[in-house]
């Protein structure tokens, strides 16, 4: 969570993608204070019984919308636009192989503009399939690894930035707790 607050700080953030719905991921998109400038989240889940969760604790936002697919979220990424998004996030799937398929179809349709953020990305399997992006920033100040991979020029100053904002108030701060996070990224901004 503290990854993806940090992220809007650095880049307007209006169109994200998510591949797996999460409890942290999901709402933290649709909290307006740690996302101010959202306009669309698409998330894309293929276990039903999940995506009725998170579908519950959303509630009715009008930027949300909830793609079932039957079978591999890998198979569902042909007919994305992966350019229409800011942020792409991958957190799907049971297995490794099956969400490093879905980092490998990502990475297939080269895309330009969104930054793309991997759950997990300690996981060797993951790293390897993000291999083709021309830019890639692991985030370990919390474990597990959070993976920041992009093809386009970035300041990568502000990356590193984030990421010693991260590891200042990584053991201060609860990794779950939005608000205080916020507060810390306002409180440093400028000052890195």
């Amino acid at each position: 969570m503290p990854i993806l607050i940090g992220l809007a700080q650095i880049r307007e953030i209006r169109h994200v993608l998510e591949f797996g719905c999460g409890r942290y991921s999901t709402l933290t998109f649709l909290n307006r204070a740690a996302f101010p400038d959202l306009e669309r989240l698409q998330s894309v889940e293929n276990d039903d019984s999940w995506a009725a969760t998170i579908g519950k604790a959303a509630g009715d936002d009008k930027r949300w919308t909830l793609t079932h697919v039957e079978g591999e979220i890998a198979d569902s990424i042909t007919d994305l636009n992966l350019e229409a998004f800011d942020l792409i996030l991958v957190d799907d799937s049971m297995t490794a192989a099956q969400r490093a398929a879905t980092i490998s179809t990502i990475r297939s349709k080269n895309p330009q503009h969104p930054w793309i953020v991997i759950h997990d990305y300690e996981v060797d399997e993951y790293r390897r399939a993000a291999s083709g992006f021309r830019q890639k920033y692991s985030f370990k100040a919390f474990n597990p690894w959070t993976g920041l991979i992009w093809n386009s020029v970035t300041e990568l100053r502000r990356v590193k930035a984030l990421d010693r904002i991260l590891k200042n108030h990584g053991k201060l701060l609860e990794p779950d707790d939005a608000e205080a996070w916020i507060n810390a990224f306002s409180a440093t901004e400028g000052h890195e």
